[in-house]
Order: C-alpha cells, then structure tokens, then sequence
C-alpha cells in the first residue's frame, strides 16, 4: 500500500488512479448507453410528432445530442423525451461513478486486481442509496421551499390574505434562518453531486447515512473541499487535453496514409460522417492545430445515397469519432470519480479521524 499523508499530497495520485483502462472503460459503457437512450428517445418523440419534424432534426443536428435547454425549439413531446434522457444520462453517470469510485477505493486499500464485476455487483447491492440520497436532498429542499412559496400563496386570496402577512411578518426571523437553511441545502446538494457515488463506495452507507456526510462535508471542511476540488479541476485542466492531443493523433496517424493516397475519397467520407454528425467534424477542424496534417478536410458534402462501400466507410468512421470524444468524456469522468474518492477519504479522516483505507470491505448485499 502507498504511503497516505491525508492531505492535498495525496490528491496528486490521481493522476494515476484516474489513468486506468478499468474506470475509462466503465464510464465510455456508461456513456455509449445514454447516448443510444437518449438519441432513441429523440428520434422516437419526433417520429410521433409527425411531419417532417425527424427529417428537419436529421438535416440540423443528425446523432449529435442535442441538450434540451438549447435555444433550438422542439416540440413538447421531444423536449420531454429530452429531459427524460438527461435524467437517464445523470443515472447512468452515478452508477458508473460508484463503480469507479469502488474500484479505485479497493486499489487505495491495497487490492489493485478489484475486477469491474465485483464493482457492478457492489453496485447492485446499494444502487438504491446512491438515488435516494439525491431524491432525499431533493424532497428536503421542495418541501422547505415550499414553506415561502405556500405563504406567499396564501397572502393572495381576498379578504385573509392581507392579515395573514401580517401575522406572517412577525415570524420573519425564523424566516430569516429558513432562507439561509435553504440555502445551505443547496449548497449541500450540489456537493453531492461529487461525493454522493465515493461515500456510498468507501463506506456502503444507506440512504440516511449518505446523506449525513454530505452536511459533515460542508459544515465542517467546507473551505478545505473548495480548494481540493480547486486542485482536482487544476488536474482536469492539464491532463484531459493531453489525453484528448493524444487521442486526436493516434486517429491523424492512423488516417494520414489513407487521406494521401485515396484524397477525394476520404474527402467524401468525411463529408458523409459530418453530415450525420450535424457539422461537427467542420467545427473540429476549425480549431488551432487540429487539421494540421489534413485528414478532417472536408469535400462536397453530398446527402443523396453514395456508394455502399463509401457509405460503409462513413458509418465506421462516425462511430470511431463518437468513441474518440467518449473516451475523451471518459477520462474526465474518470478522474472525477478517482479524484472525488480521494478527496473524501482525506475529508473523511480530517473530519472525524475515519481511516477508510483500513475500513474491512463489507460482504455485498444480494
């Protein structure tokens, strides 16, 4: 076992926890799955609109997802098929977080050959506290909003509404510390969408018990979370786009022969994967040193159906770019899951002096 020093020095080992094949590989599944979720779930919205709504959305944005707050407008059908894919995605992620963070906590303790299987049957044993911590928070924070809004509400109605902000008003001070309860539950909630998956992870804590870290988190070592995160962010920042350059070569290199050799073609190809990739690749190869070695130059881009063996080539070479941004995506998220459980052992330890690396990993529940 590496030496822990419990403090921002152990943050950096990130940069080697993050870096693994297992929890790239596990987010990239997880990734690869909402995608096809939620591009179903479009498509199959606005087929049932009618029209040529489909037909409009293909020509716009092809398979690129597009996210409903968007300034686009979309029938209400599809924007509630598109909310309904976010919340598939946001699922997805956590659980492909906890598995993350599981794998990473067993190798923290010693044990680097934790397979992904342990980790998914882990999951499948307290994937319940991992959602009912955020729909607890959440409840909790509707519920209390709802004491402003419902008095608020009441002062409308003709007659007693006047007097009862009146009476109201005399209990502004206790409204004054429900504002800032409120308040502190935001904060809450939004810490625990980073450490909601590696405390449920290291300890596997019920719903209750999740939750209650959460305000451990923030009331005691708040500060000290917004600089280890500040540090993790730092890390983010230098990394993935080195993973991203290294990405983005290994494709040119591979594709540089066939771009010289067969131009027009490939040009032609690129064009047809574009076209379904709503223009993607044109902005790509935009960016400053991108297209340095010319395999994203783009030729006419032609919608009518081009011969199967191009149209083959097309549909390969699409897919190999969606998995070049996922793997991308998936190094981000894979450092975020090793960094976040990192993060929350040395919180953890500081907090109420809990070694979790020494913690006995508990039997799954069946």
């Amino acid at each position: 076992m590496e030496k822990r020093y419990f403090d921002f020095r152990d943050i950096f080992q990130v940069i080697g926890y993050g870096f693994s094949g297992r929890k790239i590989a596990v987010h990239l599944i997880g990734l690869i799955i909402a995608y096809l979720i939620y591009e179903i779930l479009v498509y199959l919205s606005l087929f049932v609109v009618g029209g040529t709504a489909a037909q409009e959305f293909w020509d716009t944005y092809a398979l690129l997802p597009v996210p409903p707050f968007s300034n686009a407008e979309f029938a209400q059908l599809t924007e509630i098929a598109m909310w309904i894919g976010v919340g598939s995605f946001a699922c997805i992620f956590f659980f492909a977080s906890t598995v993350a963070s599981k794998i990473t906590i067993e190798q923290l303790r010693g044990d680097f050959f934790f397979s992904v299987g342990d980790a998914v049957t882990f999951l499948k044993g307290h994937w319940k506290s991992v959602l009912g911590a955020f729909i607890g928070l959440c409840l909790i924070q509707i519920f209390l909003v709802l004491i402003p809004l419902g008095i608020a509400g009441f002062g409308k109605l003709p007659v007693v509404g006047k007097p009862f902000l009146m009476i109201a008003s005399l209990f502004m001070p206790i409204g004054f510390f429900l504002g800032m309860l409120i308040a502190l539950i935001g904060v809450v909630c939004c810490v625990s969408l980073l450490f909601v998956p590696a405390v449920v992870a290291t300890t596997g804590a019920d719903t209750f018990e999740t939750i209650y870290q959460q305000f451990a988190i923030v009331w005691n070592k708040s500060w000290l979370t917004v600089c280890y995160e500040t540090m993790l962010f730092l890390i983010k920042l230098i990394f993935v786009p080195i993973w991203a350059f290294f990405c983005l070569a290994g494709f040119s290199i591979v594709m540089l022969p066939i771009s010289f050799l067969h131009t027009g073609q490939m040009e032609h190809i690129m064009a047809c994967a574009n076209l379904w990739l709503g223009g993607a690749i044109e902005k790509l190869a935009m960016l400053p040193y991108v297209n340095s070695l010319g395999v994203f130059n783009i030729g006419i881009a032609m919608k009518e159906t081009s011969a199967f063996t191009t149209t083959v080539a097309a549909v390969f070479l699409t897919i190999t770019l969606l998995m070049g941004i996922g793997l991308v995506i998936a190094y981000l998220f894979s450092i975020a899951s090793a960094g976040n459980t990192i993060v929350y052992t040395i919180l953890r330890k500081k907090i109420d002096g809990h070694n979790l690396l020494v913690l006995l990993r508990a039997e799954p529940v069946e």
